[in-house]
């Protein structure tokens, strides 16, 4: 019997779009694979691609976004306890998968978010994509928590960055995983202002501290630096999101350290493309074609340990 073979792809912002890099590779070489499991980003990746979008059609579409106009999703949510509203970023999504239901995918998918009243990972095997992979995706702080099932769902990078174990769980007999978290230390941005910022960093930097500049006080004072606990003086410091993303790179590590033995045959790929920061969404090419590049140069890995199946 021909063993089965899953896909768990992992957390990180922009840098998960390196898992379509991934599977893109793993198309072409005729690699299928018969679950898939997700967590934050790569829940997204996983739904649409469990949702019958190629990997070369979702390459497509990351292209073909104005990245920029992205900005115009986020629009600032004072009351909620977050910085965002997803509300606009959530009619995108359901734009491009409407309103399908995990049950019915073309590949059994599962994704993961965490409780943030128990801490405890959840799995959605079922139930509206839509909310999955929202609830699965939901950086704290960034976002508003999913309110679903008597949970406040958050982001699955907090409990289970790269859910290798849940593809096992779902029926796999080997487990191929994509880690795309940063690994602690790897800054993206240094005290040493860059010769050239990110266009798009620079955008998302000058609209959210426009519109906070004008919102009441202490909300005023929101976005504005935060000292780095080495920081000299002249040096740029951490804005707010660097933060809270920096927060989660230390969660995931330590996570992935605890859960690095998996009951089962699994091969972790891991992109690097730590350089990249969470919201470099508008680096997606490169960022993709780091994914590939990755799992091209693991190929003789790669195609042995599926052939072992």
């Amino acid at each position: 019997m021909t063993a089965k073979i899953g896909v768990a792809l992992g957390s990180g912002g922009a840098r998960g779009l390196s898992e379509i890099g991934v599977l893109l590779w793993l198309r072409e070489n005729e690699i299928k694979f018969d679950y898939i499991s997700g967590c934050s980003m790569g829940s997204i990746v996983g739904g649409f691609i469990a949702a019958g979008y190629s990997p070369q059609h979702l390459r497509k579409v990351a292209l073909e976004i104005d990245w920029m106009d992205v900005i115009s999703f986020l629009r600032l949510s004072f009351s909620s306890g977050s910085i965002f509203d997803w509300s606009r970023i959530s009619r995108f999504l359901n734009d491009k998968l409407g309103d399908k239901r995990i049950e019915d995918l073309n590949i059994p998918y599962a994704c993961v978010a965490t409780d943030l009243n128990s801490g405890e990972e959840v799995v959605f095997s079922k139930g509206k994509l839509l909310t999955a992979v929202s609830a699965s995706s939901c950086i704290p702080g960034m976002f508003r928590p999913v309110e679903i099932m008597d949970k406040t769902l958050v982001d699955g990078e907090l409990s289970n960055p790269v859910p290798v174990d849940l593809a096992f769980d779902m029926g796999a007999d080997m487990v191929i995983g994509v880690n795309t978290c940063r690994p602690i230390g790897f800054r993206t941005r240094t005290n040493d202002k860059k010769e050239e910022e990110s266009s798009f960093l620079e955008k998302m930097d000058e609209w959210i501290g426009d519109a906070l500049s004008r919102a009441p006080q202490p909300l005023s004072d929101l976005y504005r630096k935060l000292p780095h606990p080495e920081h000299h003086e002249g040096g740029e410091g951490r804005k707010l999101y660097d933060v809270i993303a920096d927060s989660l790179a230390v969660v995931s590590s330590r996570i992935l350290e605890y859960k690095s033995e998996f009951d089962g045959p699994n091969l972790m790929i891991a992109p690097p493309v730590g350089k990249y920061g969470t919201f470099e969404l508008d680096k997606a090419e490169e960022i993709m074609d780091a994914g590939y590049r990755e799992a091209e140069k693991m190929g003789d890995e790669i195609i042995n340990f599926v052939e072992k199946g």
